[in-house]
């Protein structure tokens, strides 16, 4: 499968039905997502921040947000934050797709690792995407570019 991954600018199409998915699931992280971007506290458009969607066939299928992570003591450092495929996507490859995308924005940037703080039931998803077990308080995994 290829899946269309892309930077986008606002929310995207698409993203309401998302966000209803991951909460049904029991997530708010998109719910987290949409307020901050509601409340103008996240635009996406901070230097090394980057919104990438995931799509199918012209369906939003999963959405991730990088950026400069605010736990880290020196600059280079990204998080990548907020990484939702809906159910009927997972296993076909668009959350390392979303992952790919964001290594290659992060590097764009200039970053040098990127740091990402998952549940557990998500970590052995990281560790397949070239994700490290960290051992700072912030995050759970991290990946040097």
């Amino acid at each position: 499968m290829t899946w269309r991954v892309e930077r986008a600018t606002a929310l995207p199409p698409g993203f309401p039905a998302l966000r209803e998915t991951a909460l049904v699931e029991g997530w708010r992280m998109l719910r987290v997502l949409e307020e901050d971007w509601e409340s103008n506290v996240l635009r996406f458009d901070l230097p090394g921040e980057a919104l990438l969607a995931g799509w199918e066939e012209g369906e939003l299928a999963g959405i991730a947000w990088l950026s400069r992570d605010p736990y880290a003591e020196q600059p280079g450092i990204a998080r990548l934050r907020r990484l939702y495929v809906a159910p009927r996507y997972r296993g076909r490859g668009l959350g390392r797709a979303l992952v790919e995308a964001a290594a290659g924005v992060a590097t764009e940037f200039g970053y040098r690792l990127i740091r990402v703080r998952s549940p557990a039931a998500a970590r052995s998803f990281y560790e397949a995407c070239g994700f490290l077990p960290a051992v700072v308080r912030s995050a759970t995994h991290i990946r040097p570019l």
